[in-house]
């Protein structure tokens, strides 16, 4: 699975000119530092919000929002490192439908009134007591 030679031009043969190398490490520390940058304001905001009391149903809408916000980012950043686009996204796309799906399988096994039928154990007999 190699990419094309014209997707990478510093990978074509040519004189090594080190202003152009330095220009292009540069290039690629920047964009390494924006993502840095992004995703550690995201987690800093989720650990302010975290403690911040929001009404209940807030509190799930903040941790999803955050969550997908991390998770874009990171996609983001893994979607650069290929150029054929279609293995990530298929990635994403089952990890976004199993996440939903282990979601609902939570609100159906929790205990909250009217969100699902929830899993519970029968109650056991008290246990006898034995009289010598």
């Amino acid at each position: 699975m190699s990419a094309d030679s014209t997707d990478h031009p510093e990978e074509i043969p040519h004189a090594h000119d080190q202003a152009t190398e330095v220009a292009h490490a540069w290039h690629h520390f920047r964009e390494n530092a924006k993502f840095f940058a992004g995703f550690l304001s995201i987690i800093l905001l989720t650990v302010f919000a975290s403690n911040i009391h929001f009404d209940p149903p807030w509190n799930t809408v903040v941790i999803l929002v955050l969550a997908a916000l991390r998770s874009g980012l990171i996609a983001i950043f893994l979607a650069s490192l290929f150029k054929n686009f279609s293995f990530v996204f298929r990635t994403l796309t089952f990890t976004a439908i199993f996440l939903f799906f282990m979601i609902l399988l939570s609100m159906w096994d929790s205990t909250l009134p009217n969100v699902g039928n929830p899993i519970t154990l029968p109650k056991l007999p008290p246990p006898a007591s034995h009289v010598p």
